[in-house]
């Protein structure tokens, strides 16, 4: 029962999911009860979709981005990273397992406040967004 109580979160640039894992006795197997499943649209976007409505193009990407699609990036992970931050302000210490992509890992983990650095049992950089839920837990 050594998961009982703890969470899961996975999350990538486009999607976060909560789950609360649960010992189900009568089944003798854990059960994992989503608690949030927030969607960043920004995420999903090209940059060029998010900078223009598309007024004056003619089929061509023109013109430098000085860094736009990074800082984009950068205020993404923030986002992200704020809103995993609140969820585990109340939760106690090595309570959560968290997988965010390889790529950005690292940036979203320093982004993250202290008491939710304290709340992660496990930290590990993975893709794990559409895994299935009932094959989240062995991945921790």
């Amino acid at each position: 029962m050594g998961h009982n109580g703890k969470f899961i979160i996975v999350a990538d640039m486009s999607e976060l999911k909560s789950y609360e894992v649960k010992w189900i006795s009568g089944t003798d197997r854990y059960h994992l009860d989503l608690k949030y499943d927030l969607d960043y649209i920004d995420g999903r976007q090209a940059i060029s979709k998010q900078l223009s409505d598309d007024r004056g193009r003619f089929g061509h990407d023109s013109g430098d981005d000085y860094g736009i699609e990074h800082e984009s990036e950068q205020r993404l992970i923030r986002h992200i990273a704020n809103d995993i931050s609140a969820f585990l302000s109340d939760v106690p210490e090595s309570s959560c397992y968290l997988a965010f992509p390889a790529k950005h890992h690292k940036e979203l983990t320093e982004a993250l406040s202290e008491t939710a650095r304290k709340a992660l049992a496990k930290n590990i950089a993975a893709d794990l967004i559409n895994c299935p839920a009932e094959d989240l837990l062995s991945h921790f």
